[in-house]
């Protein structure tokens, strides 16, 4: 082989490792975004789910058995909107719509912080004897540039999707 060949074959590989390392790169980077956007679509997912959980059980919770006998143990909508909120660590409240339902009663809040001071009891009288059913239902709208992605996003807008979670308890005592 002359050096002139040998000479035109090392000018044309020169370069084509950091080319084919800059677009290694960026599928790296890709993945590692992916995994983490990932990550958080979860965790807001199943800490709404479980903040719905545990409110459900905690209305359920306080039933006729906390307005008889003296016992002052009922609780009101802003205390159940305020424990969902305390619960939902990382959730933004004004995101987050929650509707409380009971065998004759349904309390829409949307968003979450508009019914934070509601002084209504909540199940009201009626609604509350042992058997009855209490359920919390909240959807929440998420921002994330994956959303795109995510299997079942169907027609919505590039970067929102609405998360969604119920929880039913029956009323105890």
């Amino acid at each position: 082989m002359s050096p002139i060949n040998a000479l035109s074959r090392d000018i044309g590989q020169r370069g084509s490792a950091t080319l084919e390392a800059g677009l290694l790169g960026v599928a790296i980077i890709f993945l590692m975004l992916s995994a983490f956007e990932g990550s958080i679509i979860m965790w807001q997912y199943h800490t709404m789910a479980e903040a719905v959980q545990v409110s459900a059980r905690y209305a359920a919770a306080h039933g006729l058995g906390c307005t008889q006998n003296g016992n002052t143990c009922s609780i009101t909508v802003g205390q159940i909107a305020s424990y969902i909120q305390s619960t939902g660590v990382g959730l933004d409240p004004a995101k987050l719509n929650v509707t409380l339902v009971s065998t004759n009663s349904t309390v829409t809040c949307s968003p979450l912080n508009t019914c934070t001071s509601n002084g209504t009891v909540f199940p009201p009288s009626g609604d509350n004897s042992p058997g009855a059913d209490v359920k919390v239902t909240a959807t929440y709208l998420m921002s994330n540039p994956l959303v795109m992605f995510s299997p079942g996003a169907g027609a919505s807008k590039i970067g929102k999707v609405t998360l969604g979670a119920t929880s039913t308890q029956r009323i105890l005592f």
